[in-house]
């Protein structure tokens, strides 16, 4: 069987949609009887990790009118049996069969939180998608919950396969390289992590304060990393934090590369993730993969991933993450408990299972339409 993948995930700025195209295409490609070929509106960045797959890159200027009008036809000339639309929206007049992964459905319901460039490219098209899409692979129950919440009739179609995590996330990390981590993130001193794109459903304002009541309290709390790239409307989140009394500790090293991830993980003391809402929340299993403690908000796909090896804070409340970041500080034994914990808890999500999951859901739509 050959697979198409969009591939526009790939193209900077990347964001965790551009990790799950890496990790999935990878993985398929690597599966017996499979062949998978990326597809792009333009070449992609070296070092966007999608060697050794081939990639056809086309020069076209919008990536949204670029899968309605070109994807498709570049995939036939391929000979591709089955398209993957990795950012949802497919090419909605295709007589290919395709399957739509989707990653969560915040633009419909909260389109306050994105860009209007995501909103023109995702709202649109969303219900054609919902109508001519031959599957959908849900990234969590979560989200597919919510799919088939807001489209009943696509529930015979929906197959939930969890995202996977890269084998090289792990907790091996020596003293030496943890204090040369905080030399270089936090001036040498203990760090608080929060790690993903810097935007509204984030609520990464609730970690700040969170974290300045924890200082006020106790001034030898470890600081606050705040690693990711600035994404949109985070006026507010840099408004608070420039008039913050503690604005020296907290610490912004702007987009982290995979190695620079790995890095910050294994050295944090803990790592918080208060998003309001999330389609499934990778940097959560990186974090416990590489063995750091872990707080997150209870948003329904976090408590999914997360299951017993994190602790949990409603998402606007300050106090509650403050309260439960200071019980791992003062409980080693907890936190100790969930560090070790999580590596085992990440290892049930592979990007090997994810592949084989997906093949099915390829197969079975391929099968179907041929």
């Amino acid at each position: 069987m050959k697979i198409a993948i969009d591939a526009r995930a790939l193209l900077p700025p990347t964001t965790g949609i551009g990790t799950y195209t890496r990790g999935i295409a990878g993985a398929l490609a690597a599966r017996p009887g499979l062949e998978v070929r990326l597809f792009s509106p333009r070449p992609l960045p070296e070092g966007n990790g999608a060697a050794p797959l081939s990639v056809t890159a086309d020069r076209h200027p919008l990536g949204m009118i670029w899968v309605q009008t070109t994807f498709e036809r570049r995939a036939r000339e391929w000979g591709a049996d089955v398209l993957l639309a990795a950012l949802t929206i497919g090419p909605v007049r295709a007589t290919l069969p395709w399957v739509s992964v989707v990653h969560d459905l915040t633009p419909c319901t909260h389109p306050e939180w994105h860009r209007a460039r995501t909103l023109v490219g995702f709202v649109p098209l969303w219900n054609r998608t919902v109508e001519q899409a031959s599957r959908f692979v849900c990234v969590s129950e979560a989200t597919e919950r919510d799919l088939v919440r807001a489209h009943p009739d696509a529930a015979s179609r929906s197959r939930v396969v969890p995202n996977g995590v890269d084998a090289d996330f792990s907790p091996a990390a020596s003293k030496e390289e943890k204090e040369e981590t905080r030399r270089r993130f936090a001036e040498g001193r203990r760090f608080l992590l929060y790690l993903g794109t810097l935007e509204p459903r984030k609520n990464v304002e609730t970690l700040v304060e969170a974290c300045e009541r924890l200082w006020a309290r106790r001034p030898e709390a470890p600081d606050l990393v705040l690693a990711g790239g600035s994404g949109w409307k985070t006026v507010a989140l840099e408004a608070q934090i420039a008039a913050s009394p503690f604005r020296e500790r907290i610490h912004l090293p702007g987009y982290a590369s995979k190695e620079t991830a790995l890095a910050l993980y294994r050295a944090a003391e803990v790592f918080v993730y208060p998003s309001l809402a999330e389609g499934f929340g990778l940097p959560v299993l990186e974090a416990m993969a590489c063995g750091a403690p872990v707080i997150v908000s209870t948003a329904e796909a976090l408590r999914e991933v997360a299951g017993d090896t994190a602790l949990f804070a409603e998402p606007l409340d300050a106090a509650g993450f403050a309260s439960r970041i200071e019980r791992l500080l003062d409980d080693p034994v907890l936190a100790g408990r969930l560090a070790a914990a999580g590596p085992p808890r990440a290892a049930a999500f592979s990007w090997d299972a994810a592949a084989a999951a997906t093949a099915r859901v390829l197969e079975e739509a391929a099968t179907e339409n041929g």
